[in-house]
């Protein structure tokens, strides 16, 4: 009887285990489902010349070339230089990086702003490589 109950709790944790990885990680490419080799990954460098940290609420964005998110924006974050965007691919187009001032929320009066010019790229982006973008705030608006 021991050795039934003992096969019968082995049997419903395997079963379970096997469910439950089923449905976990990253899923085929059944039915048009996104995995890992589908998507295109953007890289955004956010390099600070300077020691002082930026004062409000900033965001990091991928735009494409009609000024729409690509991907949901990332909050910039005090410390981070790296942040990863993800698309579903191939895709063709122009894609831009932008580190913008919060409009919702918490503003400061800052003694220092600081400007950011755009981070642009055009592709063909294709799935499974990483892009990078390079962002440089600085403290005056860069003339173009």
């Amino acid at each position: 009887m021991k050795t039934t109950k003992i096969f019968s709790v082995l049997s419903f944790a395997l079963i379970f285990a096997t469910a439950t990885s089923s449905f976990s990680g990253v899923p085929e490419n059944k039915n048009n489902q996104v995995t890992a080799n589908s998507l295109v990954r953007y890289h955004v460098n956010v390099i600070l010349s300077s020691e002082k940290p930026l004062c409000n609420i900033w965001l990091v964005e991928i735009l494409d070339e009609g000024g729409r998110l690509v991907a949901p924006a990332k909050p910039y974050e005090s410390g981070v230089t790296g942040y990863d965007f993800f698309e579903r691919g191939p895709v063709s187009g122009k894609r831009v990086a932008v580190l913008v001032k919060n409009l919702f929320g918490d503003r400061y009066i800052c003694a220092t702003e600081r400007f950011t010019n755009p981070a642009i790229l055009f592709g063909p982006f294709c799935a499974g490589k990483t892009y990078r973008f390079d962002l440089f705030p600085t403290s005056q608006a860069q003339k173009n």
